[in-house]
């Protein structure tokens, strides 16, 4: 058995010294505790039957102290610290392209536009057999994804196969970007679109270049800023984006923690781009950390109507913190609270229940705060819209045929016979096509369970538990062959939603991520809705001077 070496007891031991110099008497329960801990692991680590590997026990210590805390508060250790700042900067050196696991495979999913893998000709849909040499069979995406970044410059070895042909490659990886807004444009001939994913440090610069190509190119008369799905990102990007709209020297955010240094308010710096431009902002139930900022503030200042779900409602801050030997903490320091005084955050980490988990705040316990104009909102669960919408949830089949990528796997075939299609925007499938998919999907014995299948069969077991089966038998079997009768017609009793996600994947194929949301555009009632807004000024500022919510 490996034993724990002088120097890492030595070295514990001087944590210990350290906290019981440096900190006053009422910091003894920390002493305490790193003394009672550093004895668990000596005496496991010297002692326990089987081999132990230190590092491994202490990171799952470690990990397990942090998780009882928030999902926010992480160790990053120093072999992750890369993927951290990719998350933070949208920058990495690679081939350009995500990848995603298939069973025992790793497929090409997307290839970055313009980046070293759509350079060098591979397509989605290509399964990955090697990398510089090496089979990735039984790697994971984690495994491959960090064998085919490096830095730029370097050279990579790809073998992939396509429709039964082998193709190697070797080529130059790049300095990646990947960009906070993935698409803008003109829904009409009046008002524009910008679709920010990130708040990464570039976002701010790329909404502003945004607005202003728009500005240039068309009569802006209104802007749809789409936040849904966007989990958040940097605080300071938040506080810059918001002031693209709103005046200098304007409050945008307070943060309140424990230490006095993480007190602060965050007040716009700049000239802002556009004061009058009626703005109408997306959000869902993925908006989350800096696009509640964004909306938040945008609606404490009535600058903008908001539309869509309530937003998730994360109200902390986080820093990181850097540790010994490379390694990270993101620790979860303060709340933060909009202009209005409301702090968004739905979760009270603080406070569980009898059986540990954590407590969701009530509706019944939000407190009313006011903005600018007097509109009632709310603090402790997130942003609520100015106009709700309902969501769009996917049925059963859909998520089925999602995660067994037969929608990714038509499409790689349908591309690979169409040199061409129509521009993004008015591409569609025929119902010739959808038919052909059908039929394909049915040639692949496709099944999947749903929850009317699954109250069925426990209807079953429990009849024949309880010996009502012989009563009860016909009833069943008919309310099963009703079932199977709707069950078998579902591709085409879900044909609107599954053809309008086939289209925007395959415009994806000719056109990139960003044709990919110029096609979704047409049948998206959200951005309807924001259209018929900023189409009426009467009710645009109706929203906005209303005295309760609409």
């Amino acid at each position: 058995m490996k034993k724990i070496t002088k120097l890492s007891l030595a070295s514990l031991a001087g944590v210990l010294l350290i906290f019981s110099v440096a900190f006053k008497p009422d910091y003894f329960e920390i002493s305490k505790q790193l003394d009672i801990f550093t004895n668990v692991f000596k005496e496991v680590s010297l002692y326990y039957v089987d081999e132990t590997q230190p590092g491994e026990l202490m990171t799952e210590a470690m990990e397990s102290m942090l998780e009882s805390l928030d999902p926010y508060t992480t160790y990053i250790p120093e072999e992750r610290v890369e993927d951290f700042k990719i998350q933070t900067t949208g920058n990495y050196g690679g081939i350009g392209a995500s990848i995603r696991k298939r069973g025992d495979e790793i497929v090409l999913t997307t290839p970055y536009e313009g980046f070293a893998a759509d350079k060098a000709g591979f397509k989605a849909g290509d399964r990955i057999l090697e990398v510089d040499g090496k089979p990735i069979t039984g790697k994971s995406t984690s495994d491959v994804s960090t064998a085919l970044k490096g830095a730029a410059g370097t050279e990579v070895t790809l073998k992939v196969e396509r429709a039964g042909k082998i193709i190697t490659k070797t080529f130059e990886r790049e300095d990646v970007h990947v960009k906070s807004v993935p698409y803008y444009g003109m829904l009409d001939e009046n008002v524009g679109y910008i679709v920010l994913t990130s708040f990464t440090d570039k976002a701010s610069k790329e909404v502003k270049a945004a607005l202003k190509e728009l500005k240039k190119e068309n009569e802006l008369q209104g802007l749809v800023l789409d936040l849904r799905g966007n989990p958040g990102g940097l605080l300071n990007e938040a506080v810059n984006i918001t002031n693209i709209f709103i005046e200098k020297g304007k409050e945008v955010v307070d943060t309140k923690g424990k230490m006095e240094e993480w007190e602060k308010t965050y007040k716009t710096l700049n000239s802002p781009e556009d004061l009058e431009i009626p703005v109408a902002v997306l959000i869902n139930r993925g908006s989350a950390s800096a696009s509640e900022i964004v909306s938040g503030t945008l609606q404490d200042y009535d600058r903008a109507v908001i539309i869509g779900q309530r937003s998730y409602g994360k109200g902390l801050v986080q820093q990181t913190r850097q540790l010994s030997y490379g390694a990270q903490l993101k620790v979860t320091i303060a709340k933060y609270y909009t202009p209005s005084g409301r702090c968004i955050q739905a979760i009270n980490y603080a406070e569980r229940d009898e059986e540990g988990s954590v407590v969701k705040i009530p509706d019944s316990l939000r407190t009313q705060f006011t903005t600018a104009n007097g509109r009632p909102v709310f603090d402790g669960g997130g942003i609520d819209p100015d106009i709700e919408m309902e969501p769009e949830d996917l049925s059963p089949i859909i998520i089925s045929l999602y995660k067994e990528m037969l929608l990714f796997d038509w499409v790689t075939e349908y591309a690979r016979s169409h040199e061409s299609i129509a521009p993004a925007k008015e591409f569609e499938l025929s119902d010739a096509e959808y038919a052909s998919f059908v039929k394909w999907v049915e040639d692949k014995d496709f099944h999947y369970d749903t929850e009317t299948e699954k109250a069925l069969e426990k209807l079953e077991t429990a009849a024949k538990d309880e010996a009502y089966f012989a009563d009860l038998q016909s009833e069943i079997e008919g309310l099963r062959k009703r079932y199977e009768s709707r069950h078998n017609n579902d591709l085409e009793a879900n044909k609107a939603q599954i053809k309008r996600l086939l289209e925007e994947e395959i415009a994806s194929r000719y056109y990139y991520d960003s044709g990919r949301i110029a096609n979704a555009l047409h049948s998206d009632k959200e951005i309807a809705k924001a259209l018929e807004v900023l189409q009426d000024k009467q009710t645009y500022q109706g929203v906005l001077t209303a005295s309760a919510k609409q």
